[in-house]
């Protein structure tokens, strides 16, 4: 009688069934760490974009316009109180979030941030009104998918602050901004 030292088809297909699983279970948190990195990664740049834009404001009375072409960021003055990619070449911040998707960027209308009250509005899933936040601009990066969800696709004035939509989402505000220049003496006249 001779002797079978090898592994049948039925026990190799077992093992590799149970290293797949393995591998599997170890690769989720990888993509979630991924994942995690890239927000926070993102929500680091759209800080530095509020200290720019902060900055921007303060040596030119006002803040940029919104760029119509995400490639040169470059301002766009007929882009005036309207959506449009962020100046990210005026400002001298990335123009990208860190899933490669450009950045979003909308400033309220000079007389309305510093007089008559902001229109921006920003809300979250938890409130029916948006009230007044006082948002003098909003910064927008898409997230992983690379789509604006709910009201950020609407081009309207109300942006929504969720997390249950991938959107990642700051806002400069507008007491932040006037005392800002009202510091370096900026402030635009009535």
């Amino acid at each position: 009688m001779t002797r079978n030292n090898g592994f049948s088809l039925i026990e190799i297909a077992i093992v590799l069934f149970i290293i797949s699983l393995l591998i599997g279970h170890l690769l989720t948190p990888i993509s979630t760490q991924i994942d995690l990195r890239r927000y926070k990664q993102t929500q680091k740049t759209l800080e530095e974009i509020k200290e720019a834009l902060l900055g921007f404001a303060s040596i030119h009375g006002r803040l940029p316009y919104p760029a119509s072409n995400q490639k040169t960021g470059r301002q766009d003055s007929t882009l005036y109180t309207k959506e449009g990619y962020l100046p990210w070449a005026d400002l001298g911040v990335g123009r990208v979030d860190a899933w490669g998707n450009p950045f979003r960027y909308r400033a309220e209308d000079d007389q309305k941030i510093f007089w008559n009250g902001s229109e921006l509005r920003v809300k979250d899933n938890l409130t029916t009104n948006s009230g007044d936040s006082r948002v003098a601009a909003i910064i927008l990066s898409t997230g992983k998918n690379g789509v604006p969800e709910e009201e950020n696709g609407n081009q309207n004035k109300i942006f929504m602050y969720d997390v249950d939509i991938d959107d990642i989402l700051t806002w400069l505000s507008r007491n932040t901004l006037v005392n800002r220049l009202y510091a370096t003496g900026q402030l635009p006249p009535e």
